[in-house]
């Protein structure tokens, strides 16, 4: 490629950078409308089609670290465009799968392409705009994350349409090409010119190999059972190796990872909070969907666009909230805390549900809440990171939120999952002996109910709706639990002016320039 003869607009990188965060953030949610479609053309039971979002968010949860460090180390439109041409190529693969298997492994593939872009986006945006203005392209960049993340299911409710599901991935095609074209154009060279020209293959082994069983084991605890010894081996094996990450890392000679970023207050806090917000909001919305769908009889285009009002605010927000940021400085956390209880007021207000509750006065003001708390935190706390680090270290500490999220994401989803499952089959069984219901046919209609499917019939239709809202009340309050341990994170950043340095592993922290930003 000819080298440029001038650097490009800001706002062009900016839209580059954002139309691949919009796949992105779609394919992160697109396929839960699809699984039924999935099922039924692959012939695949429901637990395989699952492993076409696990599979992606696993990977999207472990590997965005080490490639943020990667576009540090080598250049980050370098790394950002072949994690971008390894997308579109695994979309068309997605696309294209003749089996479940295939499907699997082509997801998991671009799981890992869109583990390289991820980290690199933010890092692009911050390293293009000076720090007067980085506030507002931080927001436009969270709010094209949040609205992708919202607009999966619209999106996918439009695309599946009988047993037809395979434009979900081809759709990525065109619009694929088009964000590498303006990645070539309009994306510039930019790396952290201290990063060493080793890659710390052992860390990255041992960093990844650990975060990846503890994923798998929340991921298939409530199939294998949270006490089954592959679970727990999971669980072992892989704190072993996150215990033996730091020991390897002093001994690099070009460490993966700057263990002194860890000790630096808010980016540890802020990224603690996105992890427990992204538990709250993004680990719930599944069980929204399928509440929606299966249980209030919402096709999947309706129960899309049932997000609509959500999406609404997060688009209004996210400028806004990146603005205040800036302007807030160290009170920044006033922000999240704000987003964080507008999430817990949701699941609060979800606690009034009952079988003759609908989407207008059951939902409805729920996903407002919702939409108001994603559109406060997402751009703020990716603000409170990058702000508190030197912008050479962006790529790395975009790449640790990003992990941050997709690992509270994941996390949340097997925690929602393993309740609500463990609700139904407390609360079922005895409710329908109670009714007269035969121990067989109970026990089909337990099965139908963790999937949010009422029985089509009295006496067992009502005994089961009210089991599945019930059921439903108790992830709201689990949806409480996380949200205050969110808002008690968020209380405890402090932000430190964006060229301080980082405190050297051993030594004393460095003070804050300016007296106010340390209190």
């Amino acid at each position: 490629m000819p080298a440029r003869t001038s650097a490009p607009s800001k706002w062009l990188t900016l839209l580059a950078a954002c139309v691949g965060l919009a796949m992105l953030m779609v394919d992160t949610f697109i396929v839960n409308v699809a699984f039924p479609a999935i099922g039924r053309d692959l012939g695949a039971s429901l637990s395989a089609a699952e492993w076409t979002v696990s599979g992606y968010v696993l990977m999207t949860g472990v590997f965005p670290l080490a490639m943020g460090r990667l576009g540090d180390m080598f250049g980050r439109d370098r790394v950002y465009l072949a994690g971008l041409a390894g997308f579109v190529l695994t979309s068309g693969l997605c696309g294209l799968a003749p089996g479940i298997e295939a499907l699997i492994l082509f997801r998991i593939l671009q799981g890992i392409a869109a583990a390289v872009m991820m980290p690199l986006t933010l890092s692009i945006v911050t390293a293009a705009f000076p720090p007067e203005q980085r506030g507002l392209a931080i927001g436009i960049w969270g709010g094209v994350s949040g609205l992708g993340l919202i607009a999966g299911p619209i999106l996918g409710g439009l695309l599946v349409t009988g047993d037809e599901w395979r434009w979900i991935f081809l759709i990525n095609l065109p619009i694929g090409l088009a964000a590498v074209l303006f990645a070539i154009l309009w994306i510039p060279p930019t790396r952290d010119p201290a990063a060493p020209r080793t890659i710390d293959w052992a860390g990255l082994a041992v960093l990844s190999g650990g975060l990846l069983l503890i994923l798998f084991g929340v991921n298939r605890g409530n199939d294998l059972g949270w006490a089954s010894p592959a679970i727990l081996a999971c669980f072992a094996a892989g704190a072993l190796l996150l215990a033996a990450f730091p020991a390897i890392e002093r001994r690099s000679r070009a460490p993966l990872v700057d263990l002194a970023l860890f000790r630096s207050g808010p980016f540890v806090m802020a990224s603690l909070s996105a992890f427990l917000f992204s538990a709250a909001v993004f680990g719930s919305q599944p069980y929204a969907s399928l509440f929606m769908q299966n249980y209030l009889g919402l096709t999947p285009l309706q129960g899309g666009l049932a997000f609509l009002p959500a999406t609404g605010l997060v688009a209004a927000l996210m400028p806004v909230s990146g603005i205040l940021g800036q302007r807030l400085g160290h009170r920044i956390r006033l922000i999240i805390i704000a987003g964080s209880l507008s999430v817990g007021l949701s699941f609060v207000y979800l606690l009034q549900l009952d079988t003759s509750s609908r989407y207008l006065d059951g939902l409805l003001p729920a996903f407002i809440l919702r939409g108001l708390g994603i559109g406060l935190v997402i751009s703020a706390t990716s603000y409170a990171v990058v702000s508190s680090l030197p912008v050479a270290k962006s790529g790395l500490a975009s790449g640790a939120l990003t992990m941050a999220r997709n690992i509270g994401t994941s996390a949340g989803v097997a925690v929602f999952g393993a309740v609500y499952l463990r609700s139904i089959e407390t609360i079922l069984p005895p409710r329908l002996a109670d009714a007269g219901i035969e121990p067989g046919l109970a026990a089909a209609l337990t099965g139908s109910a963790t999937r949010f499917v009422p029985a089509p019939a009295e006496p067992a239709a009502a005994v089961t709706a009210g089991g599945i809202v019930d059921a439903y009340i108790v992830l709201a309050f689990v949806g409480i639990g996380i949200s205050a341990l969110a808002i008690a994170a968020a209380a405890l950043i402090r932000p430190r002016p964006a060229a301080a340095p980082l405190p050297a592993a051993g030594a004393a922290p460095v003070r804050p320039a300016s007296p106010g930003l340390g209190s």
